[in-house]
């Protein structure tokens, strides 16, 4: 017997989306008793059969219970969605033994941890929602509060995410309240939405606003669950919105082995410029939207190392859910020795893995098919990088083929970081159902890098473990400070920098290398000069290095002559284009340190 529930209503439009949002929230929930149902409007036979293919491919239990509206039901035809309007009737589709209903719009992904929603503290009341968007505004919630009677200081809350307490419910006889004021004949502006405010005044409990994060409050919301897409472009549109393309992979690796592989759009380039050029003429006059925004509410903060984003427990270890320093300090020290590879085409994995023991840990980095050719047998996690500064597996949707190197039970799961103010998260739904967490290293980095540079996640990490104080040995593979000469590699990061800083860890004991590199040669000149005074070989090194700098910058010069004209052919086609987002951020970094 289910005592909790996911409940959407949905017609044959919004049939994929809403699979997706059942999907989605069961990737990020450990519940193994939550029903999930779809009320269908009329739903023809072929779509319940895609929905039983959407549950075979996707490895989910998703119920199709057929409505029909009352032959006297008023609004069904014309600008009412029937979709919308048939919540007026949940109360009469909730199924026995049922404490709880968390009801979704279509339109809604689960991007976190979903569970603590339905222990949430009602306080009596019979459901728990969000407020609206319109809040925000003194003006425009004081005109709603009049059109509809409200009391004067009531909230207004949004319909597409809320928690019942079926009991309360059903006790309270709301949703009859509900369908009265439906067929009174009386006009609302928000439909359905509107009824349900009148029908729950006083009825509700305010939720955080995590739990149903609209379109035009996301920037302000660090941490968003359940994500609206309120507008009327929505992710799976080919003319979706910038800031939605991220989510427009996620519907598109549910859907894609499905009858509905058809559903996601993909924008052109003609699109993703025209979208880049509306985006800006919109700035201005969101300036004071943003300012209302901001204030009402707010941003939902989480801890550095936050469980409030875990996947499903579909694959990995319960080991690997810890958010605090002594957690992750318990979960490390179960190892003895943390061996950080580097994606470095000279690595030779194989032979490293064999000189370390069974209870090593290796923490592997975004484009792991760079150093992997097979599943790797061992214990291990990924950090995935998913700002745009990073790797992003995400965003370049490589996902599902980084993931086919980690099968075994020994995989722990993924660290997603960020590591710089412009890095987002990427949702833990993104990664294919593997149990996810999310670590805000920002904080450490700032003041602790260069400021104009970005570190790289391999320097985050170690950073972050020697913060920790770990008791295994920590071991760098691969990390040899040589460009490479396969893969691509990018001057945001202060390489120089952080190779002194591993040097200088090094020296010091608190990491080793696997490569066995030996001592430094400069150290071997104090076997030849075993008289030199304190600082005299240094001194000749830094005049030697110098020199050399000297030869290489003037060399540098000769190249960059040659080149000229092919820089000033590059430089306008640049400027013909719009620059992306890491090149955007490129330039607030270089205005922030002028």
């Amino acid at each position: 017997m289910h005592s909790k529930a996911l409940y959407t209503f949905t017609d044959t439009g919004m049939l994929p989306a809403a699979c997706c949002a059942l999907l989605s929230v069961t990737r990020n929930s450990r519940q193994k008793d939550m029903k999930l149902v779809v009320i269908g409007i009329d739903l023809p036979d072929e779509q319940k059969a895609n929905v039983a293919d959407f549950n075979t491919v996707n490895g989910v239990d998703i119920e199709v219970i057929d409505f029909a509206f009352p032959a006297d039901t008023p609004g069904t035809e014309g600008r009412w969605r029937k979709s919308t309007l048939a919540r007026l009737y949940l109360d009469r589709l909730m199924g026995e033994g049922l404490e709880r209903i968390l009801y979704l719009d279509a339109d809604i992904l689960a991007v976190g941890n979903v569970d603590p929603i339905f222990d949430a503290d009602l306080h009596g009341k019979a459901i728990g929602a969000v407020d609206d968007y319109v809040t925000a505004f003194p003006e425009k919630i004081g005109q709603r509060e009049r059109e509809l009677g409200l009391a004067p200081g009531s909230r207004y809350f949004n319909a597409g995410v809320f928690l019942l307490d079926c009991a309360a419910v059903r006790a309270g006889g709301f949703f009859e309240t509900a369908r009265s004021l439906l067929c009174s004949g009386r006009s609302f502006a928000f439909n359905d939405q509107d009824i349900l405010n009148i029908a729950f005044s006083g009825q509700w409990q305010r939720l955080d606003n995590r739990w149903n994060v609209q379109t035009g409050i996301m920037p302000y919301i660090t941490h968003p669950v359940l994500v609206h897409f309120t507008g009327r472009r929505k992710p799976w549109h080919a003319s979706v919105q910038a800031g939605h393309s991220l989510y427009a992979g996620i519907y598109w690796e549910m859907l894609s082995k499905t009858h509905w592989a058809g559903f996601v759009s993909r924008r052109s380039s003609f699109q993703k410029t025209s979208d880049y050029l509306l985006a800006l003429g919109k700035c201005a006059g969101a300036m004071n939207r943003s300012r209302h925004l901001k204030a009402h509410f707010g941003a939902s903060n989480g801890d550095v190392m936050s469980d409030n984003y875990p996947g499903a427990a579909q694959s990995g270890s319960d080991r690997f859910h810890t958010q605090s320093a002594e957690g992750w300090q318990a979960f490390f020290d179960r190892y003895s020795h943390i061996v950080l590879v580097a994606n470095s085409e000279a690595l030779d994995l194989q032979t490293i893995r064999t000189e370390y023991p069974d209870d090593a840990l290796f923490v592997f980095f975004n484009k792991v098919y760079k150093v992997l050719d097979d599943s790797f047998p061992g214990h291990a996690i990924l950090v995935a990088r998913s700002g745009m500064m990073g790797a992003n597996i995400v965003h370049r949707r490589e996902v599902a083929d980084v993931l086919k190197f980690f099968t075994t039970d020994k995989f722990l799961g993924i660290l997603n970081i960020r590591t710089a103010p412009e890095e987002r998260f990427s949702p833990a739904s993104a990664f294919n159902g593997a149990k996810v967490l999310h670590g805000d290293l920002e904080p450490l980095m700032a003041g602790y890098y260069p400021p104009d540079k970005i570190p790289t996640s391999g320097f985050a990490l170690v950073a972050w473990m020697k913060q920790l104080q770990l008791k295994p040995k920590i071991v760098l593979a691969g990390f040899s400070g040589k460009r490479s000469a396969r893969w691509k590699v990018f001057d945001v990061h202060d390489w120089t920098f952080e190779r002194i800083y591993f040097r200088l860890l090094a020296q010091r004991g608190a990491i080793t290398s696997a490569e066995h590199a030996g001592p430094s040669r400069f150290d071997m000149l104090n076997r030849h000069f075993p008289d030199a005074k304190d600082g005299e070989i240094q001194a000749a090194i830094n005049e030697a290095l110098a020199t050399r700098l000297d030869h290489a910058l003037t060399l540098i010069d000769g190249l960059m002559s040659l080149t000229k004209w092919q820089r000033a052919l590059d430089q306008a086609f640049r400027k013909a284009r719009p620059k992306t987002r890491k090149q955007r951020a490129l330039d607030r970094q270089a205005k922030q340190a002028s």
